[in-house]
Formats: C-alpha cells, sequence, structure tokens
C-alpha cells in the first residue's frame, strides 16, 4: 500500500515543516558583497515552501523544479524560479548552486535503480565547491550512496528525523560540504554505512554551538536553468524579458512619443505614400520636392454606385471606397483635387485679393 501511495503522489512528501525550520537555524550565508548572490537549488520541490523557509534564511536566490503541474503552480508563488519538469531533462549551470537541498522520491525507477542515489549523483554537478548539500532520506538507503558522498563530499553531520517525524519513513538528514574534485575516501564511506544502521542523534531545533554550515556566496548575474523540453510559459517570459521586443531600439521605431518625429525602418514608396495619404495620416503635412511645397490632405468615403440589372422596375446600388486628395501649393496658392475614377484632375485657380 505504501508504494501504490507513493506513486499516486509522483513519489512526493513533503519536508515536515519542524524539520525544515531546523535546518534552517543550522544554515548561514557567509559575508559576501554585491557582486555575489547566494543561490538554493530543490530538485524536488513539491509546493515550495521547506525550499523557500531555508531561502530566507539564507537570503538566497531560491531556484526548484517539481514534475506535478500543480504543485509547481503553488511553488512559483513561493520560490523565485520553478521548472514544471523533471530534474533529469534539464539544462542546468554547473557549479552555480551555494545550497543543494535535496529530498527525493524513496522510490525506484524503470531500471529498478533508487531515486535518492540517482537525483544525488545527477545533481551534485549544480553545487559550487564547498557547497552544502542537505540530503534527506530514509536512514537504511544511505549505505547505498556512501561510496559516491564519501569521494565527492566531506565534513558529514547526521541526524535522525525529529518525534513524531521519524517514525513515517525512519528519515534523516545528512549535511555535507562539496569538495573541490573527487576523492576516494574510505574511512568517511565506513562512517557513513554505519550511520545508515546506528542510533542517530535526533535533529536538534538549533545548532549546538554558535558554529552554523555556512554557505558560499557564487557570482550574481543569470544562470543556466532551463527544461530540455519546449515550455510555452517559459518562451514567452524569456521573450518579454530578453526578446527582440524588449530592445528599446525596436520599440521606439514601432511606438514612438506621439509628439516624437519618427524616420522609418525602410524609406516609403509611392504606393505607401499614396496609402497614408488616402486613409488621411498624413493630412496637413508639408511635402517638399525640389523647390515646391503643397500642402496634402486626403480622404476616404462611401459612395453608392448603381448597378445594372435586368429588371427595369428594381434598381440596385452598391457601395464603394472612394478616395479623395487634395493639394495646395503653397507658392502660387492653386488646389489640386485628385479622385478616385475621373480621369484629370480638377484645378481650381488661387483667389484674387
Amino acid at each position: 500500500m505504501a508504494r501504490l501511495e507513493s506513486a499516486a503522489k509522483a513519489g512526493y512528501y513533503r519536508t515536515p515543516p519542524a524539520v525544515a525550520r531546523a535546518l534552517a537555524r543550522h544554515l548561514a550565508p557567509v559575508p559576501h558583497r554585491g557582486r555575489q548572490v547566494v543561490r538554493l537549488l530543490d530538485p524536488c520541490a513539491g509546493t515550495g515552501e521547506a525550499a523557500a523557509h531555508i531561502a530566507h534564511a539564507l537570503g538566497a536566490e531560491s531556484f526548484g523544479i517539481e514534475l506535478n503541474a500543480e504543485r509547481a503552480e503553488v511553488a512559483r508563488s513561493h520560490l523565485d524560479h520553478v521548472l514544471a519538469t523533471s530534474a533529469f531533462s534539464l539544462r542546468l549551470a554547473h557549479g552555480a548552486f551555494s545550497c543543494l537541498f535535496l529530498n527525493p522520491p524513496y522510490d525506484t525507477d524503470d531500471e529498478k535503480r533508487r531515486l535518492e542515489h540517482a537525483f544525488l549523483t545527477s545533481l551534485t554537478r549544480a553545487l559550487c565547491p564547498q557547497g552544502v548539500l542537505v540530503f534527506l532520506i530514509p536512514q537504511c538507503r544511505l549505505v547505498l550512496s556512501a561510496r559516491y558522498l564519501a569521494a565527492h563530499y566531506a565534513d558529514f553531520a547526521a541526524y535522525r528525523f525529529p518525534d513524531p517525524d521519524y517514525a513515517a519513513f525512519q528519515q534523516m538528514a545528512l549535511l555535507a560540504r562539496r569538495k573541490g574534485r573527487p576523492t576516494p575516501a574510505p574511512d568517511a564511506e565506513a562512517r557513513l554505512v554505519a550511520w545508515s544502521q546506528d542510533d542517530l542523534p535526533p535533529l536538534p531545533e538549533a545548532p549546538d554551538d554558535a558554529a552554523a554550515w555556512t554557505v558560499p556566496a557564487v557570482p550574481r548575474g543569470d544562470v543556466l536553468f532551463a527544461s530540455l523540453f519546449f515550455d510555452p510559459l517559459q518562451a514567452a517570459a524569456e521573450a518579454r524579458r530578453r526578446g527582440v521586443w524588449a530592445q528599446p531600439q525596436l520599440t521606439e521605431h514601432l511606438w514612438p512619443a506621439d509628439e516624437e518625429r519618427v524616420r522609418p525602418l525602410m524609406p516609403l514608396r509611392r504606393g505607401h505614400l499614396a496609402l497614408l495619404i488616402a486613409a488621411g495620416l498624413l493630412n496637413n503635412v508639408v511635402l517638399r520636392h525640389g523647390g515646391q511645397r503643397i500642402l496634402v490632405k486626403g480622404r476616404t468615403h462611401k459612395v453608392m454606385i448603381p448597378v445594372e440589372t435586368d429588371d427595369e422596375t428594381t434598381q440596385i446600388e452598391r457601395e464603394v471606397l472612394r478616395t479623395t486628395v487634395m493639394t495646395l501649393d503653397l507658392m502660387t496658392g492653386a488646389l489640386e483635387t485628385v479622385e478616385q475614377g475621373s480621369e484629370t484632375p480638377r484645378v481650381a485657380s488661387p483667389a484674387t485679393p
């Protein structure tokens, strides 16, 4: 029944709030400057409350991954960046995160491999050197990852969940610091194997001494954090943030201020000018050609024209659009009207003063 329940929840069991609060008290950011930031990654974010609590305590920028779309939507209200995808279908910057908060599904994949170990080996690359791992797993499963942990991490501390939370899955919290490069450590491996069976002390509400686990800072700026699959919502958000529509050079041309004179992106052809004039968009504009200066006004209006029919007792009319362009020569005062359908323009002589 427990396996069926786990499958129904997609392997999701949230971190108990008391455990999240206690872990937050065990972590502290190192002092850093404005060009640095603390980043926390939770690849099994659920609804995001646990990661958000720890990130708030660290003053960290929070990143979450959640396969379930509904939980991912809730997590977006708690975390800074959330992807609704699998943690194994991800483009992720190496060494860009200060803290890896890992509470993976307690289950096996299709090839009968334990997911706790698969998440650990896949996501370790995201941690920076000296970055802190917070690994929440059933205590008996620690033996499966002991060799990998000993090679890639150091400075271990292990606690079981406090009562009554420990009774559910006999979970433990392992804190460790990532090494600069992997090196075998048989003694650390043996200690981790023993912890998978020994009675561990419960996770205290606060560290025993004033020294908390210090979480390093990383360079500030954008990091690679994207799904391998196309997400239209993510693509739209990225386009609004950094796409061509966000470039001021383009938006100034497409949406200039009303009072600002603009230059078209491409030179206008005669057909373009004719359409602008006919639509009235160039009314009261002075055009210059050589030494001639004319004032232009255009108008498009509807007229009714008769339609021939074989029935002499029936009169049929059709509505059509007619365009009229009027020009005033500012040198001579001559007024010229060009109407659609007329063979010759009408020219009115200037009035005699």
